[in-house]
């Protein structure tokens, strides 16, 4: 039993420093937003506007050794974000949502580190460059 108490504080321990780690600290990156507007996308990822850093700026954000997950995460404010990237309001009329590249600062980077649906998520300082919003054509 002590050993695995042991375990458990190490992982909270591991978990908690990488949000702290995260926390109040201003990341820079580019990549692409996305936003699924499609009955199905709303229901499993809910509304919200993400972003999946390229390459070269994902290696910014702190993953814990061993995690090779791609980097990608939603912003916390949905509404600034859609305001800060020109979305509109309206779902599509023909497509599921709307995609373009982005660069941004953005801060309190939380990685997401249980197994289930939730994803990485933080909040935008500010939107430094993006493209206008293209339609995501829907799949079939």
């Amino acid at each position: 039993m002590k050993s695995f108490n042991a375990i458990f504080i190490a992982i909270f321990t591991l978990i908690a420093s990488l949000n702290v780690a995260a926390a109040g600290k201003s990341l820079t990156l580019s990549g692409e937003y996305t936003y699924y507007t499609d009955e199905m996308s709303l229901e499993m990822m809910g509304q919200n506007i993400c972003m999946f850093p390229d390459a070269n700026t994902a290696k910014l954000v702190l993953r814990p050794k061993g995690d090779a997950r791609d980097v990608w995460f939603c912003f916390t404010d949905f509404e600034q974000a859609r305001v800060a990237l020109d979305i509109p309001e309206a779902a599509p009329e023909k497509g599921c949502g709307f995609k373009g590249n982005i660069t941004a600062e953005v801060k309190d980077y939380s990685v997401n580190q249980a197994e289930n649906d939730d994803f990485d998520v933080a909040t935008l300082v500010k939107v430094i460059s993006h493209e206008k919003p293209v339609v995501i054509e829907c799949q079939p």
